[in-house]
């Protein structure tokens, strides 16, 4: 050997536990980083999908009360559907003073718009 390959070695020899001490410290590093992506990567989805069950489950357990389900309904249905059925003045044949002379206050008052029938004591205002 050359005498530079044993100062060398000599060198080494004196530092080894540093240089050991520093490569395990690496190896640490990189198992831990590891870890982290690859529980990164199976746990994200994996706690999605636990979280979106646990609301699902959640969802299913609500209740409300049918008085609740009625003032809900009620207002979507108005909101929704309350156009369908909003006469205007175009579609209301308004009936003459022979037609409601025939008519008696015991009967059902028919209206040609849709069917719709008015039973007595109810008020309808039909504007001309």
């Amino acid at each position: 050997m050359s005498q530079a390959k044993v100062d060398r070695y000599k060198e080494e020899k004196k530092n080894r536990a540093k240089i050991m001490k520093r490569k395990k410290i690496k190896k640490a590093i990189a198992v831990l980083i590891a870890a982290l992506g690859i529980g990164a990567i199976i746990g994200i989805p994996l706690g999605k999908y636990v979280y979106n069950k646990q609301k699902e489950a959640e969802k299913a357990k609500a209740t409300i009360s049918s008085l609740e389900y009625m003032n809900w309904f009620d207002k979507y249905w108005a909101s929704e559907y309350g156009d369908m059925f909003a006469s205007t003045k175009n579609d209301l044949d308004v009936a003459t003073a022979s037609d409601a002379d025939a008519a008696s206050t015991d009967d059902a008052i028919e209206i040609d718009a849709g069917d719709i029938n008015v039973d007595e004591g109810t008020s309808v205002e039909i504007e001309e």
